[in-house]
């Protein structure tokens, strides 16, 4: 067993009743997974191996290479989506040409549907797309979508995150990590970083600790929500999003204006501080950038059982 969750942990006694407990969260999170999308959502995009939120046409590059975030949703089933043309990292954002919310029929909002079913279609089976590696890929993308809240802001705003498909068997390595230990993921902190030996933007999943009473409370009826499952794409929404596009846009650095105190400006998205950018909204499905030369990633992003070391220190200092 690998660890990306520690043994041995003390439960928080406003925790211990859910522990061992049946959890459709923990099912829904590896659902689909083996060993579209409507971009009228704020998101947490990976592109460049940066965390970015990207909202209302406007991009923010957070100064951070982890997100302890909270999972509060999960499809239970992989979306997928497909491109027709060749990834392009020039080439302008757009929407795909064939994509399904449930993996099972292309969503009704398709440009060009490919097959009335995605089990049948030629672009869903291993071996339709060749990687620059030589490896067999399938041309039609399978992804997780993901509602989530930052950790430190449980009251904020609910962000969709899809694991993009390099990053689905550590996702689902971390929940079953969490299973066998009984730990619903509803009930922790988990931190999102980036693989620095990838080539390309792939996530990584760990254990972050507990969260605490305030969160567990402000969380209470966001699980299972409407929204959630909107954003995870498990129920349509009530109007389904508009799609725009800018062209050739310039990213723009947008100041901060500190408060009245002189303190450091207050950020909406409750993950830290970041450069607000003015961008386009991407498209409704992020494509995963082609493996290239391997590069340096932020040297922040540290061994995560060393970080999960210090947690059990602390969770030990509290006995």
């Amino acid at each position: 067993m690998s660890n990306l969750v520690p043994t041995n942990i003390q439960i928080p006694a406003h925790l211990a009743g859910k522990v061992g407990q049946p959890s459709s969260l923990a099912q829904s999170l590896t659902g689909g997974i083996t060993s579209g999308e409507g971009s009228g959502f704020a998101k947490i995009s990976i592109k460049g191996s940066r965390f970015r939120i990207v909202e209302d046409g406007t991009e923010t590059v957070l100064d951070t290479t982890k997100l302890p975030v909270v999972i509060v949703g999960a499809n239970p089933k992989l979306s997928k989506t497909y491109y027709a043309k060749a990834w392009d990292k020039d080439a302008e954002a757009s929407a795909p040409d064939c994509y399904s919310l449930d993996g099972t029929s292309p969503h009704p909002d398709s440009e060009t549907p490919q097959n009335d079913v995605c089990a049948a279609c030629q672009w869903n089976a291993w071996g339709s797309k060749t990687g620059n590696n030589g490896q067999q890929l399938k041309a039609c993308a399978d992804q997780k979508r993901l509602a989530v809240v930052a950790a430190d802001d449980p009251t904020g705003k609910v962000y969709l995150l899809q694991v993009t498909p390099a990053a689905l068997k550590g996702l689902n390595a971390y929940q079953k990590e969490l299973s066998t230990r009984g730990i619903p993921p509803e009930i922790v902190k988990t931190v999102v970083s980036f693989d620095t030996d990838a080539s390309f933007p792939k996530l990584l999943f760990g254990f972050g600790g507990f969260i605490d009473e305030t969160t567990q409370s402000a969380l209470e009826n966001v699980f299972g929500s409407e929204q959630v499952k909107e954003i995870t794409g498990e129920v349509l929404p009530a109007i389904p999003p508009v799609i725009t596009e800018t062209k050739n846009p310039k990213p723009v650095l947008v100041k901060a204006t500190p408060d009245p105190a002189g303190k450091e400006a207050k950020t909406t998205h409750g993950f830290g501080s970041g450069q607000t950018q003015a961008a386009k909204i991407e498209a409704p499905a992020a494509r995963e950038e082609e493996p290239k030369a391997a590069k340096v990633v932020d040297a922040d992003v540290g061994n995560l059982a060393s970080e999960i070391d210090d947690l059990l220190g602390d969770l030990g200092a509290d006995d």
